[in-house]
């Protein structure tokens, strides 16, 4: 089997059997089991994906070694398909291995208004548990991120206005952290504790930021303790 040389135009859109694609020994990218899951079954339903990315194995001339969609190709392999979307790139082993290092830490990001205008028009035909199973977000952070459309609309239309010249200043942000489970119970009770008692959803947030402006202040108090 001889490699084929697409121009740029045709490299997009070749379906290569999976049996000749070969995962790169250093990819370092990991998904959690969750996120595989939903891909798993955005993909099961679908039949939808982002292209692979792959390059012309360069030790054995009957494969092609995968630099992105790694994930995707196992995926492919458990649902039972023997072709995958593939767009080939001529690369040597230097850019290969940047491209590993690049190509799934370099991403677009959501504006969050806009974000959550579109989980609640989802909303309007699913439900939070059923969106959760195909969305990045957990349940949680979907009614977080629902949340903001609480704002009042006069000031999310200003927000919007703004949007152009400092969207990153002045819009509302989903904000997430990586903790372990028993940081995560801590966490959960302060900010709870922290809360000023409204209902509302984004009490958490209020929360938060209660213990933000408690641990300035303290802070603030013992340095100027500490120059007096």
């Amino acid at each position: 089997m001889e490699h084929r040389q697409p121009d740029e135009k045709s490299a997009s859109d070749q379906m290569i059997p999976l049996d000749d694609l070969t995962p790169h020994p250093l990819n370092a990218n990991i998904m959690s089991d969750d996120l595989r899951a939903k891909l798993t079954a955005h993909i099961r339903r679908t039949g939808r994906y982002p292209h692979l990315i792959v390059r012309p194995h360069t030790k054995d001339e009957d494969q092609y070694q995968v630099l992105d969609g790694h994930h995707r190709l196992a995926i492919l392999r458990d649902l039972g398909h023997t072709e995958a979307r593939c767009d080939i790139w001529q690369v040597d082993d230097r850019e290969a291995q940047l491209l590993l290092a690049t190509l799934n830490r370099l991403e677009g990001q959501d504006l969050p208004i806009r974000r959550a205008q579109l989980v609640h028009e989802l909303l309007g035909s699913m439900s939070i548990d059923d969106l959760a199973g195909l969305l990045p977000e957990t349940d949680r952070q979907i009614e977080e991120l629902h949340a903001l459309l609480e704002f009042p609309a006069e000031e999310i239309a200003d927000l919007l206005d703004a949007e152009a010249e400092e969207e990153e200043k002045v819009l509302p942000r989903v904000i997430s952290f990586v903790v372990t489970a028993d940081q995560e119970k801590l966490i959960e009770e302060a900010v709870e504790l922290a809360s000023d008692g409204r209902s509302g959803r984004d009490r958490r947030a209020r929360g938060l930021l209660n213990l933000a402006k408690r641990f300035m202040e303290d802070r603030d108090g013992q340095v100027t303790h500490e120059d007096s």
